[in-house]
């Protein structure tokens, strides 16, 4: 079974964990003669092959980086080159942009069975081409951080459909791409956005395992306490049920944010993206019979009550099973 935890899950580079991988059997660090060196860069991965020429790119970093129309005509400025190389002198800086019609990691498949965290496990996998923007010097002696805000702005108008995901080459930070990491990348520092994943991860762990059923047969023991308290509720809290959603051919047990409760159902809006469920949408309005919950939780101040599957998903989470 499919369950979507929350807050669990580290992105290092090289740890083994759940999104871990060997950066060694990437394509941009064989083109650095396999050297394990930190690059500051960016890359998107995605879903098809990407058009970018010349013509195209100015249009994007003029808008990313703020520069005028006629950047690249003025002395030492530039934008030259074609997929899958693109080089970008500006203001002193210097910067390439990879556009490469095949998989980012040598062996995806591979590199995908390394991550627990499913979402993940399936932008690699099914990734077919990947961009990048790598610095390559400055004539200013910029920091790191100056340098990756400037990459990210230009990675946030490179953005689109195509993709999947978005990862920090240095330190292995990776997220699942959408609108608010777009955002993101503009407004905040990409390692500190790339460094805790966004989404709540979503982990296989079987109803079998004992601890699952420990903390589902508490939920279920201790569900009056959930009623008693969205009864009394204040505006400001938040009320969440975990309960199975399947099409047939799928499962998984997502969060459900409460709006009612009436006899034996609970109404709600659906709290995330499915991965693998169809015909389901994050925000939708389902609802879910008391019978089929096997977890809750709610905030209670700064508190959180309940929540008893979280801390059995991180312990299965912690040692592979």
């Amino acid at each position: 079974m499919l369950y979507d935890a929350v807050g669990v899950g580290s992105f290092e580079r090289g740890t083994g964990n759940s999104a871990g991988w060997d950066m060694g059997r990437t394509r941009e660090n064989r083109k650095s003669g396999g050297q394990d060196r930190p690059t500051i860069a960016l890359v998107l991965l995605l879903s098809e092959p990407r058009f970018l020429d010349e013509k195209s790119l100015a249009k994007l970093v003029e808008k990313a980086w703020g520069l005028p129309a006629n950047w690249s005509q003025k002395a030492g400025n530039s934008g030259k080159g074609k997929s899958p190389l693109l080089r970008i002198h500006a203001e002193g800086r210097a910067f390439v942009v990879q556009n490469v019609d095949a998989p980012y990691f040598d062996e995806p498949k591979k590199a995908a069975q390394e991550m627990r965290e499913l979402r993940l496990r399936k932008v690699v996998a099914e990734h077919r081409a990947w961009l990048s923007v790598e610095y390559y010097g400055s004539e200013k002696g910029e920091s790191a951080g100056t340098i990756y805000q400037l990459i990210g702005k230009l990675i946030a108008e490179l953005c689109d459909n195509d993709c999947l995901a978005v990862l920090c080459p240095a330190t292995g930070g990776i997220n699942i791409y959408d609108d608010e990491i777009r955002l993101g990348l503009c407004e905040k520092n990409p390692m500190e956005l790339l460094s805790s994943f966004s989404h709540a991860p979503v982990l296989s762990v079987s109803q079998a395992d004992p601890r699952m059923r420990q903390a589902v047969a508490e939920a279920r023991k201790r569900w009056p306490e959930f009623v008693g308290a969205f009864e009394n509720r204040s505006a400001d809290q938040h009320f969440s049920v975990r309960a199975p959603f399947g099409d047939g051919q799928h499962t998984e047990f997502m969060w459900v944010g409460v709006t009612a409760i009436e006899n034996d159902i609970i109404y709600g809006e659906l709290g995330n993206e499915p991965l693998w469920v169809r015909g389901m949408s994050a925000g939708e309005t389902v609802k879910v019979r008391v019978g089929d919950m096997n977890d809750w939780m709610f905030t209670e101040g700064e508190r959180m009550r309940g929540g008893f599957t979280i801390e059995a998903i991180r312990q299965a989470e912690g040692d592979g099973k």
